[in-house]
């Protein structure tokens, strides 16, 4: 059925209430809220994500495992290492991590399943998809004369 084959829901008085459409169960429902509002789920909204925390020696790092969806992942690489390689990793249901392909923000024609690039001087932005039920890292193969930290921001 449609929407407009149903009777709008009647408040008191007679008077239509605020209402919605919900399709699933192919009638109107009641508006809930405050002061005339609705209220509003926010659904798959942006995750900060921590996959190296000023590390000081090669380590896996923090896994990023969407569950909700698919997600692109945004991070950025900054620190106060003099070198470092960061490997760019997905492993799938198998949980065998593998090389994946990242790309840069700042030059989409620059892209490799690693980089030994950003600092607190130049900081660096990749970016990856990453589908429901994989996950993903940012692995140090390699780092010296300080640390390394890849934050960033997953969305759906």
């Amino acid at each position: 059925m449609v929407a407009s084959n149903k009777d709008l829901k009647r408040a008191k008085g007679g008077l239509a209430a605020p209402q919605h459409y919900n399709a699933k169960i192919d009638d109107f429902e009641y508006a809930q809220g405050e002061n005339g509002a609705s209220f509003v789920t926010v659904r798959n909204p942006v995750l900060d994500v921590d996959l190296q925390l000023a590390a000081g020696s090669p380590g896996e790092g923090n896994p990023f495992t969407p569950t909700t969806g698919n997600y692109t992942l945004t991070c950025e690489i900054t620190g106060t290492s003099t070198s470092r390689t960061v490997v760019f990793e997905i492993a799938g249901p198998s949980g065998v991590y593998i090389p994946t392909t990242a790309y840069n923000v700042a030059d989409p024609t620059k892209y490799g399943p690693q980089t030994t690039g950003g600092s607190d001087t130049a900081p660096e932005s990749w970016q990856v998809d990453v589908p429901a039920g994989f996950s993903f890292r940012a692995r140090l193969s390699a780092v010296a004369g300080g640390n390394v930290t890849i934050k960033g921001k997953a969305v759906s």
